[in-house]
């Protein structure tokens, strides 16, 4: 059975125990779930590959904007090959030649080669790309893509970001508190809560299946 974005934020609110989500609006839930579809990106990839078409200057390629990290690029000529990331340090140089031929991503949101291909040839692009979010809070027909065995994850994470909001609360009003409130000023125990969600997100992002990533 597909998850919805309505089924994953009330799954969030019961564990807030807030059932009928009366404490904690709408958006900052939207704004949690949102960030932890990035948080959990280190330990579940989505992994997409694009074919990109050499144009009038044939060693940049601009990238797909969903684009997290390259994992590979491959020329889509006869030979199929892979080429190698720049290594960009002191003393080195880059190909120039065809068979030397490596990538970097600079500048920022496009592939530059060091060796030109011809107008027309295309390259393909392997990558790790961001995971699709719902548009707002109101998309509560979006179907989480992420699998299904990191959402319990995605969930502790999203409630430690929606509980920033009464700890920066609690430390406002914490320096005009006297004995009688809770002992010390400092003392601010959301934060605690906080952070023993975000633990729990750690915890259960080991239990994820590893994956092997590629150094073409």
């Amino acid at each position: 059975m597909s998850v919805t974005y309505s089924l994953f934020a009330e799954k969030v609110y019961r564990q807030l125990s807030d059932p009928d989500a009366e404490n904690y609006s709408d958006d900052l839930v939207y704004d949690a779930i949102c960030a932890a579809h990035d948080a959990v990106l280190t330990w579940v990839p989505n992994y997409q590959e694009v074919t990109l078409t050499a144009g009038s200057d044939p060693g940049l390629f601009e990238l797909p904007s969903d684009i997290y990290d390259i994992q590979a690029v491959q020329i889509l000529d006869e030979s199929r090959k892979f080429i190698s990331q720049a290594t960009l340090a002191a003393g080195t140089t880059r190909g120039n030649t065809s068979a030397e031929n490596d990538w970097t991503e600079s500048p920022k949101g496009w592939l530059s080669l060091s060796t030109d291909l011809d107008e027309g040839d295309n390259i393909k692009i392997y990558y790790l790309a961001h995971w699709e979010i719902p548009t707002n809070s109101s998309d509560n027909a979006f179907v989480i893509r992420v699998p299904r065995y990191a959402h319990q994850g995605m969930i502790y994470y999203a409630i430690s970001i929606i509980l920033e909001p009464t700890i920066i609360d609690t430390a406002t009003l914490g320096p005009f508190k006297g004995k009688v409130d809770s002992g010390t000023p400092i003392h601010n125990p959301m934060k605690d809560v906080s952070n023993w969600f975000r633990s729990l997100f750690i915890q259960e992002m080991k239990l994820m299946p590893p994956y092997q990533k590629a150094f073409a």
